[in-house]
This record gives structure tokens, sequence and C-alpha cells, in this order.
């Protein structure tokens, strides 16, 4: 073959190699996407994958978040500034801790100086010890725990009241009425509306603080509140809490606090909620701007979701806290497990913009599994983290604020994608022993990507970042130990639809 032959041989086959390549891109084009930038071949599952429901996510997530009550009253106050900095950020750094950005602020009743029952940061003090006498130096613990949160990064402020102040009740305590019922004088709706948008205003004006929410009610339906009780807490029936948010949304407009608007109810069940916004008259629906709900109890979380949608109300998950009255272990995953299935099934089928937990830091002296950290509330020198801590680190470090959850096929399982920082987050919780969990990800491409990160926390871990996993063209499969959380976190992934 002379040398032209051969010149003109390799031009032909170079542009038979071109055609090959363009009718690959025209019909391939996802394959080139995900082998070209190194991803391995199609995984092959170990039975059925656990799939994302796409068509079910939601974008409307705003945070996670805790209450105040009652650590910020008592860890306020501790002369240890330096050891308080170190738990505010466990608590609310972004980067140092678990980035909670949402405060719920417990404006308090004070209780009746005769009454001693109140539990180690229980006694919250008030604003107004006494009928037209007000002191504004009053809480400072809290209110320094509440702008400690707000320099850290938290965003949202709501306040809510667990019982009116001492002297407008009917049993002369914040702890409740003697028999549980309505514990709040009927001359007295007025005076406590007042009571607590002046409180709001004085936040504002005062220390710059705007709470965009405000809810005067705390489990309202529960008749556990009842006089002698560990904390403050008030009975409202169905027709007396309709008569306190209406008149609360009314001393907010005439005061001209725009910028914060009524939530309700906070009840302990959900379905409680349900069952109480099925009651209210239009007037008081008109005034609610957010409905808020604890998950402690209760099934109805679709109906819910369904109420809050037709009466175009935010929703949030106000309150959950689990670990029971037994002392803590460290090791001890059952409160982890408990919390991390909540978490899920909350956000996956009642899809609330948040999700708040009661207090994250408890009294060690309580001797319980509550709270994600146990602080000494009596000598106020020490705290410890808990195994909760890292079970709920485990969802709150990565999915943040402004993600789009995204439900799936499997109830162990929950996924969040975040458009601006191209990462995708996939949670798994294992209670079971050890095993592997694989997931199909057709719907996405990974650009450079070709590992994720995995964190897991297990009785022996805490919130461990282990070896990265291998991604695949179609998915990705993990390694779940015993008892354990697991999160993946896979960078630079885009929706094929974008």
């Amino acid at each position: 073959m002379s040398r032209d032959q051969h010149r003109s041989r390799r031009r032909r086959n170079y542009i038979l190699m071109g055609a090959a390549l363009v009718v690959l891109l025209a019909g391939g084009g996802i394959v080139l996407n995900q082998f070209a930038n190194g991803q391995s071949k199609p995984l092959a599952f170990e039975g059925e994958p656990v799939n994302l429901k796409l068509e079910q996510s939601y974008d409307h997530f705003e945070g996670w978040g805790t209450s105040l009550a009652w650590w910020a009253n008592n860890m306020g106050e501790w002369k240890d500034q330096a050891k308080v900095d170190e738990v505010m950020d466990l608590v609310f750094d972004p980067a140092k801790g678990l980035g909670l950005n949402i405060v719920r602020y417990n404006i308090g009743g004070e209780e009746n100086p005769e009454m001693k029952a109140l539990r180690p940061g229980g006694d919250v003090p008030g604003f107004q010890p006494e009928p037209g006498e007000w002191d504004w130096e009053a809480d400072a613990g809290q209110r320094a725990v509440l702008k400690g949160a707000l320099e850290r990064g938290a965003d949202i402020a709501e306040a809510f009241s667990n019982s009116p102040p001492y002297w407008m009740t009917i049993s002369g305590s914040v702890t409740g009425a003697v028999d549980g019922s309505n514990n709040l004088q009927e001359d007295q709706y007025d005076a406590f509306a007042d009571y607590l948008t002046e409180v709001v205003k004085h936040y504002r004006d005062e220390w710059g603080i705007t709470f965009r929410t405000l809810d005067p009610l705390n489990e309202p339906s529960s008749d556990w509140w009842k006089k002698g009780n560990m904390q403050e807490g008030s009975h409202f029936s169905n027709d007396k809490q309709a008569e306190i948010i209406k008149k609360v949304a009314a001393s907010l407009q005439s005061k001209g606090l725009d910028g914060t608007v009524v939530s309700a109810a906070d009840d302990n069940s959900i379905d409680e909620t349900v069952f109480n916004f099925s009651l209210y008259d239009q007037d008081t629906l008109d005034a609610i701007s957010q409905i808020n709900t604890h998950s402690y109890n209760g099934s109805k979380m679709e109906e819910l979701r369904e109420l809050a949608k037709k009466q175009g109300k935010k929703l949030w998950m106000s309150e959950y806290g689990t670990g029971g009255s037994e002392p803590h272990s460290h090791a001890d995953m059952t409160s982890v497990q408990e919390l991390a299935e909540r978490v899920m099934f909350d956000l996956k089928v009642m899809q609330p913009s948040a999700w708040v937990y009661w207090q994250a830091v408890e009294d060690e002296g309580a001797n319980n599994n509550w709270g994600f950290i146990h602080a000494d509330f009596a000598a106020q020198d020490s705290y410890e983290l808990t195994k909760q801590y890292y079970g709920m680190a485990q969802f709150t470090k990565f999915i943040r604020p402004g993600a789009t959850i995204i439900p799936t096929d499997d109830g162990r399982t929950l996924a969040a994608y975040d458009k601006t920082s191209q990462r995708l987050v996939l949670v798994i919780r294992n209670e079971l022993s050890a095993g592997k969990t694989s997931f199909a990800l057709e719907p996405f491409t990974y650009g450079n990507s070709t590992t994720a990160q995995v964190y897991q926390t297990s009785p022996d871990l805490d919130m461990q970042q282990l070896e990265d996993v291998k991604v695949y063209s179609n998915g990705i499969e993990v390694n779940t130990a015993e008892n354990s959380i697991t999160t993946v976190v896979l960078g630079g992934v885009t929706l094929q639809s974008q």
C-alpha cells in the first residue's frame, strides 16, 4: 500500500469514528455525561433500590430550630461565659455545631412567689410581675441566649407563651388550673393579649429583634396543666383559644407590629391541631398566619398538610422531643432512632416548613434522655454531648434551609437536594443488623464527582466521617452499620431537567 493510500484509509477511519461519536452524542448524551467524567459502569443493584419520589418533593423548607425554654433561662446566667459560648456554638453555629437557625423565645408568665414547684430553668421571669408594673430588666438570661443565637446565624425568631402571668390566672399559679381547665380569668383576655404584644414591641423597639410570629398558646387542649405542676402551662378550650388568638392579632395590628403575625395552636397532638382548626370560625382562621403543631402524638399528618395548603397557611412542626425518663447512656441509640424516625416521617408526610426540637439543652439533674446536650443547671459549670446530638447533626449539618425535601419509597430513608450548592443528601436510618442500602439516582447527573462522602452515628461512632463511596452511573450503594444513622453527601449534582 502506497503512502497516499495509507493516509486516505486513515482519514476515512477518522471520519467513521467521528460519525459514530455524533450518533453517541445524539442518542446517549446522559451516558456521555456520566462516563466521560469518570463514573463507574452501572451498578448491579442487589434487590430493589430506594427510589426518590421527585413528584412529591417540596421546596419551602426553612430550617431547624429549638425552643429556648427552659435551658436559656438557666444557661444565660452562667458566670463562665466561655462555656456558654461553647454550647451556643454547638447548637447554632453551622460550621461548629448543629446550625439550628430557628429560635422559639418563651415569654414567661412568672410564677406566684408563694409557689415553689417549678423545675430548674422553668421559673421563667415575666415582664409584668404585677398589674401596671413593667420590669424590662427581667429574663436577661434567655435574652442573652436569644441574641447569641442570632449572632451565630439564626434568622427566624418566634415568641410563644406557656401561661399568662400568675396574677391573671384563676388558680393564682402559672402551672395551671386546679382541675386542668381554663386558667385565664374572664376579664383578663385583653390584658393578656396586651402583655404578649407589648413584649414583642419592646423587643423590636429596644433590642432590635423582630419576632416573625407570636404564639399565645402551648398545648392548650391538654388537661394536664394542673396547679402544682413542674412547669408553666395553661389549658384553653376551643372557644377560648379563638378568643385569645383574635385579641392578640388585633393587638399586634393596633400597635403597628406588622412584622409579627399570629401562629397557633401548638397542640401536643397532630390530631388535636386538625380538630381545633375544624372548629375555629372564619375570623379566627383569618387571624392565624401560621399553623404550629407538636408531633408527639397523632396520625392525621396528610390531613394537616392539606388543611394548611387549603387555608394558605405556613405549617411548622414546632415541638418534638424524645428521650423518656430513663437515665441516658452515651452509647444508647434508642432515642436517636426515635428522633430520626420522627424527623423522616414528619418531613416526608406532613411536609412542614420548619422542624423544631423542644429544648436543645437539658438539665443533667433530670437524669433522662431528653436534650442534645446535658448541662449542670445547679452548678452551672459543665455540659456533655448526648448521642442524640450526633443523631440530629446527621440531618441539620447537611440538609440546610432552602433545600428541596425529597420523599423516598422507603420508610427508613430521606433525601434532600440543594440546587444552589448542587448537593444531594441521602439519610438512612437502620435500627436493624448491618447491611447495604442502594439508591437509584437516574434523575441526577454528577458532573466530575466520582465519589460521595459518608458520615455515620452508631453505638461506637459519633457522626464519624467514613471512607468515601463510589458513585455509579445509575446510583449509589452504601454500607449501613447495625443500629446506625448514615448520611451520604454528593457534590456537583444537577437534575437532568435543569
